[in-house]
């Protein structure tokens, strides 16, 4: 029972002791030594942090000093805290604070004793207590209640109590457990940095560090080396479950040594992502003040409104100790709180100031962007419209990079929501890719340097693309979290940071190389962009920290203004680069108007020599040709008399080729006669010449109606005289009572042919004859007979295309000849038979100046079965006429078609 007893007094000393330092009030002052940290090692203070001009150093204090005391009480020695020690450095301005000093190489003890000095800046504070208000039911006079404010939790003690431990986890496999409190790391865990139990912890432990687990009323205490960074992997604590709520209430307590009530701003400079902040404080009255900021909160409504801060404006009172609440609301969860008090008349005073220098210098970087504006309506060079957009997006993003944007924008809808959150990053890309394009433009990579500028543009495309995603992004809220959240960051940076300037600098330093002068511009601006966007990187949100306490006003100005005054610094160069690049086009104008001046005064005098030349030439060709003339003319008269001999001739020629055409023209089948002999047909014939080698003949004999259509060796008179020859053999084999086949006819047609032609088969007997077709439709029995000499046959039934092949010999000799086959179909309704000769197919036209061919004249036959046939006719011949075009005719055409 006494062991127990013991053990229990044990561990409550344990706790007691840790926990005394785990104080939950933030200490303000308004005095400062200039002794900013120092760092405690083995029970000892060395400074670490000593600002130059401050009180401390003034009197002697250096770097590297350990304390031993302050105000002649000893601070060295076991439990010596960090939070003690800032408490005694720190109070109120103009009181003497006095330091015993141990130094390196010195062997008695120093004293030094000198006065703080004003410090109205930025005090950092993670002191709080706090209460999760998960289903967001109460109000301030609840959370004020003795019932309530009872349950507020003390931050460290739930840092230190472990929520859960991940099953498998090296913590679950050391045996820590769910409601276990790390006790041996509560000086850790209340440092800043520090939100919860974490491997990180215990990396950053110090040599002297135990660990030791409280649970129930037993120590557990783990032999662990510091260095094993993994140990507490796998453990949530029960802090890092609260904040991960979307509602909770802090309570703040105040402990102000300052020197004068004075108004102080709280900050919540980590509120990202926070719906809104409602602030409440007691009046001595009893009555409860609320103000409210927030990014969900109208400008208007806000308790005070400076840049994308969030804060309000706090009085605090002289000595006194003072207690606030905040009600703290996140979209999804709130996160660790951290809090500034910074006095208000700093704000207004550094707000004045910075306001008057920014604004006039966005104000120049406008100015000049009109001016280039203006220069490319006037010049219309893509440069400089270019160079005018880079100024104003970067002028923008400036804008929205110092935070100006939260002053006039609230997340009222969806709109303002993604431009707020999205606006700094689209305008970067703004600058980026209007970047690109003026390098592209003022460099001349696309005329110079093919390479370099296909690699920008599609920099350009991907920049653009990132644009697409980030807006989706910020429209549709992608959860993109973790490492792969890192990774997409640190891409997007590269292609819209690094890249490229390596993509212009590197061809701007080649096309230096190849004496492009103005790209010494391009390259002096970029460089000077570089270092001075570094210097000026941390100050792109101006934060009163307490290095700025012996600056000037201007002198944080300045570095505020520092990307602003590296803007202006690489516009103004770029801006002497464009001048340059103009003076230098001027004068290669210049150079260019001189050669073609001194050009057209060469062509002058060349022209001036030849004219003499000429004019000599001409006199001694005048007379050669007055010579001449009377040669000429008495040739002329010559030729004019032959002339008209042959125009004679030829009239006379002509108009007996006429009268031949009216011959055969008349010997041909009347179109009266076919309309009564065939209801449905057409007749496409078109000669090449006036007479045709082609010709139809068309009879009918006892019940059968015979279709002939030949194509005579030759055309105009030579094909006519033989066309003449197969209609007067066709009108006396073809006579009534005669049964012949059409193969017999056709043999027979031959055998007068080479009569008559007198071909022997002997090599010098010309290879005169004709190809024909014959096809015979029985209009009693429905069927058709068909023999050729090389001419087929189509018919077409249902769609249905039904090729008849002639024989591959003509109607004449020839080295080899058979009996001409005969074709016998049955015929059906609507049946349509074609004869024609081979000029439409042979025809040459189209865009290639080819044969129309046997398959396209299928397909065209094919195509026109639903038309009548005189329509039929209207296509062929239109079809035909197109696809000649401007082409010559070569051959006769002659095409007949009959439908049963």
């Amino acid at each position: 029972m006494i062991s127990r007893i013991s053990s229990v007094l044990v561990i409550f000393l344990l706790l007691s002791s840790s926990l005394s330092f785990g104080q939950t009030e933030i200490i303000v002052y308004d005095g400062y030594t200039g002794i900013y940290n120092a760092s405690i090692q083995n029970d000892t203070a060395r400074i670490t942090t000593l600002l130059p001009e401050s009180p401390a150093a003034k009197a002697g204090i250096l770097f590297l000093d350990q304390i031993i005391a302050i105000h002649d009480s000893a601070i060295s020695g076991k439990g010596l805290k960090q939070r003690l020690l800032q408490d005694l450095l720190h109070n109120k301005s103009g009181e003497v604070i006095d330091l015993t000093i141990k130094r390196k190489g010195v062997d008695s003890l120093l004293h030094f004793s000198f006065c703080r000095e004003p410090y109205l800046h930025q005090i950092a504070a993670f002191e709080f207590e706090y209460l999760i208000d998960s289903l967001e039911q109460w109000d301030i006079s609840q959370i004020m209640s003795d019932s309530l404010d009872s349950l507020f939790i003390n931050p460290l003690m739930s840092k230190s109590t472990v929520y859960s431990v991940e099953e498998g986890s090296p913590a679950a496999k050391i045996g820590i457990r769910a409601g276990d409190q790390v006790i041996s790391l509560l000086e850790e865990l209340d440092k800043d940095g520090f939100y919860h139990i974490s491997s990180g912890v215990l990396s950053n432990a110090t040599v002297d560090t135990f660990f030791t687990i409280l649970r129930a009323d037993s120590l557990i205490h783990y032999e662990l080396e510091p260095s094993v960074s993994t140990s507490l992997k796998g453990v949530k604590s029960l802090f890092a479950h609260d904040f991960s709520y979307p509602c909770a209430w802090l309570k703040i307590k105040t402990v102000n040594r300052i020197t004068e009530n004075r108004n102080y701003l709280l900050n919540l400079p980590d509120m990202a992502g926070t719906d809104s902040a409602n602030f409440f404080l007691t009046h001595p009255s009893g009555v409860i003040f609320e103000k409210r900021s927030g990014v969900l909160i109208p400008i208007d409504e806000r308790d005070f409104i400076y840049k994308d801060w969030h804060a309000a404006s706090l009085p605090l009172d002289q000595g006194a100790e003072q207690i606030f609440y905040i009600r703290w609301k996140a979209e999804s969860e709130i996160g660790a709180p951290k809090m500034s008090f910074i006095a208000q008349e700093t704000i207004v005073k550094h707000d004045r100031i910075e306001r008057m220098v920014l604004f006039a210098l966005s104000g120049m970087m406008t100015i000049i962007a009109f001016f280039f504006i203006i220069l490319f309506f006037a010049l219309r060079d893509r440069q400089y419209i270019y160079f005018a957009f880079y100024i104003l997006t970067f002028a923008g993003f400036l804008f929205v990079s110092q935070g100006y944007l939260g002053e006039f924008l609230w997340k009222e809808n969806v709109f303002k929501s993604v431009l707020i959150s999205g606006a700094e990053t689209f305008t970067l890309s703004l600058v980026t890719i209007f970047f690109l394009l003026f390098g592209i433009s003022y460099l001349e990579l696309k005329q110079r340097m093919s390479g370099w500028y296909w690699n920008v543009v599609v920099l350009v495309g991907l920049v653009g693309i990132g644009m697409v995603v980030m807006l989706l992004d910020s429209i549709f809220n992608f959860d993109i979290e973790g490492q792969f959240e890192s990774v997409v960051i640190i891409i997007w940076a590269f292609f819209v940071a690094i890249v490229p300037l390596f993509l212009l600098i590197t061809p701007a330093i080649l096309r230096i190389r190849t004496g492009f002068k103005p790209a010494w511009y391009f390259l002096i601006a970029n460089l000077v962009l570089i270092p001075l966007s570094i210097i000026s990187i941390n100050q792109i949100t101006f934060i009163l920290s307490v290095s700025t306490i012996n600056e000037s006003v201007l002198s944080r100005i300045l570095q505020v203004s520092g990307v602003f005054v590296a803007a202006i610094l690489q516009i103004l160069i770029f801006s002497m680069g464009l001048a340059r690049k103009l003076r230098l086009d001027e004068l290669e104008k210049k150079i260019a108007q001189k050669r073609v001046i001194d050009q057209l005064t060469e062509n002058e005098k060349l022209k001036d020599k030849v004219n003499r030349e000429l004019e000599q030439k001409v006199q001694e060709r005048t007379r050669e040709i007055r010579d001449q003339k009377e040669e000429i003319e008495s040739q002329r008269d010559e030729i004019e008399a032959q002339r008209d001999l042959v125009f004679a001739q030829k009239k006379e020629i002509t108009d007996s080729i006429a009268y031949a055409q009216r011959i055969q023209a008349a010997i041909l089948p009347h179109k009266t006669y076919l309309d009564k002999l065939i209801p449905e047909y057409f007749i496409l014939y078109k000669p090449r010449d006036i007479v045709s080698g082609d010709f139809y003949w068309i009879k009918e004999i006892d019940s059968s109606i015979v279709i002939v259509v030949a194509d005579c060796t030759g055309h105009g008179v030579p094909g006519a005289f033989m066309s003449m020859l197969g209609i007067t053999l066709l009108n006396e084999l073809f006579v009534e009572g005669r049964s012949n086949s059409p193969g017999e006819i056709l043999g027979e047609l031959r055998t007068k042919v080479k009569a008559m032609l007198v071909q022997e088969g002997n090599i010098r007997d010309q290879k005169d004859g004709m190809d024909m077709a014959i096809a015979l439709i029985n209009k009693e029995k429905k069927e058709l007979q068909f023999a050729g000499a090389y001419n087929p046959l189509y018919l077409i039934r249902q769609g249905e295309l039904i090729e008849l092949k002639g024989d591959k010999q003509p109607i004449g000799i020839h080295w080899e000849e058979t009996k001409f086959k005969d074709h016998v179909v049955k015929l059906k309704e609507n049946d349509s038979v074609y004869v024609f000769s081979d000029g439409y197919v042979d025809q040459y036209g189209g865009d290639d100046r080819k044969k129309f061919k046997t398959h396209k004249f299928k397909e065209l036959l094919l195509s026109v079965q639903s038309k009548s046939m005189e329509k039929q006719k209207q296509e062929i011949e239109n079809t035909f006429e197109a696809w000649r075009g401007n082409v010559e005719q070569i051959d006769d055409v002659c095409v007949v078609g009959v439908r049963v």
